[in-house]
């Protein structure tokens, strides 16, 4: 009798359990998705004001052009977050390499015929449309990484298996991101394919050692280009080239210190008038720095904060390893790419001319990106309703 009241009393702790999991991990997708839809409100808003000069002087006159064509970006994103996150992520076993090497296609397939813009060749023109196949390469990296390291589990202590992964999967894409070129990208690819490595079961040394690699690796290719190390100079003192290498810094720095604290209001901006370069896509955070001033930035570093913490809470709850790497993966592609990204606009990192995700113009970003937060959803309720 005793043994079956003790048996009931399990049961009921267990149900006890899954369902506060249940209510906290809801939670924390609930103010992932809240911080999201406001950061894309954000930028939507700011994407009016920043590409209304570009559009009237590059786009036959359309204020609205880039408006229009994000709007319909962010209608294809948030179809791909309600899939994405109805699709258990353990079928990503099954795609994720055939995804990777479609990737590696797209990417081969950008470098022959892809459109030539601001000294790169990043984009595929289909019909109306643009496809940027490194943002693609930033999700299918993840799954691709995750997908290897799971098999090898046991066997990742071993030097020789560890490297294995890191050579099928960086080696071509970040060889190929590099010939476009975009530094840019290839350190936010690394940065999620080491945080993806982390939380395997590789040895603490191959993952210390994997970062210092890739810091020198990192550092070198900035060196090695007259154009990356002219940003290097002109991040460490932009105000010796003022009308060249420095320019772009300076000006943002106009445009974050008209703003103060409450800003010039919205729609008010004057670095957008061809004074800011870039300023819908790389620095469209002084934008909105200046139109809403220091507690409109404060706002948005805020909500990325929160997206991060949400982020890695469901990363720790995962039902399993694979569900953890991917997780992790995908918070810290996005985390760090929005901590490069504002840390350029403000001075205070070198600009790499990667964008603010779900904030900065580019529908291709923003519909994978959207497409990854939904697979971060999935995890969070697999790992509601998983036994432990």
């Amino acid at each position: 009798m005793s043994s079956k009241v003790t048996s009931i009393t399990e049961v009921r702790a267990a149900a006890r359990r899954r369902t506060e999991r249940a209510k906290s991990n809801g939670r924390t997708v609930t103010f992932l998705l809240v911080a999201v839809a406001v950061l894309i409100v954000i930028g939507l808003a700011a994407t009016i004001s920043a590409s209304s000069t570009v559009g009237i002087t590059r786009r036959g006159g359309d204020q609205y052009y880039f408006l229009k064509r994000q709007l319909l970006g962010v209608g294809i994103g948030t179809i791909g977050l309600v899939i994405m996150s109805r699709v258990p992520y353990r079928i990503y076993r099954r795609v994720a390499m055939p995804a990777f090497l479609a990737t590696v296609v797209l990417l081969v397939v950008v470098l022959m015929v892809g459109a030539e813009e601001g000294g790169g060749r990043r984009w595929l023109l289909v019909g109306p449309f643009s496809i940027q196949p490194s943002e693609i390469a930033k999700l299918t990296v993840i799954l691709a990484f995750a997908t290897i390291l799971e098999r090898k589990q046991k066997l990742l202590g071993d030097l020789g298996h560890f490297l294995g992964p890191l050579a099928l999967i960086l080696v071509p894409i970040g060889f190929l991101v590099m010939k476009q070129p975009d530094l840019g990208t290839a350190i936010i690819l690394g940065v999620a394919s080491l945080a993806v490595i982390y939380v395997s079961s590789a040895p603490m040394r191959f993952v210390v050692g994997s970062a210092g690699v890739g810091g020198a690796v990192a550092v070198g290719l900035a060196l090695s280009d007259q154009y990356r190390l002219d940003r290097i100079t002109g991040f460490m003192d932009p105000w010796a080239d003022a009308a060249d290498t420095g320019y772009q810094l300076i000006q943002s720095y106009y445009a974050l210190g008209t703003g103060g604290l409450t800003g010039v209001g919205l729609g008010a901006s004057r670095a957008r008038w061809s004074y800011l370069p870039n300023a819908h896509t790389d620095f469209i955070f002084s934008i909105i720095g200046e139109e809403s001033g220091f507690i409109g930035g404060i706002l948005v570093i805020g909500l990325f904060a929160i997206v991060a913490a949400s982020g890695w809470i469901i990363a720790s709850r995962a039902p399993d390893q694979f569900g953890r790497m991917i997780a992790t993966g995908i918070t810290a592609w996005i985390s760090v790419q929005a901590i490069v990204n504002i840390g350029g606009v403000l001075g205070v990192m070198p600009i790499t001319g990667i964008t603010l995700p779900f904030v900065s113009y580019g529908s291709s970003a923003v519909i994978v990106t959207m497409a990854a937060l939904g697979v971060l959803v999935n995890i969070a309720h697999e790992g509601s309703t998983a036994k432990r």
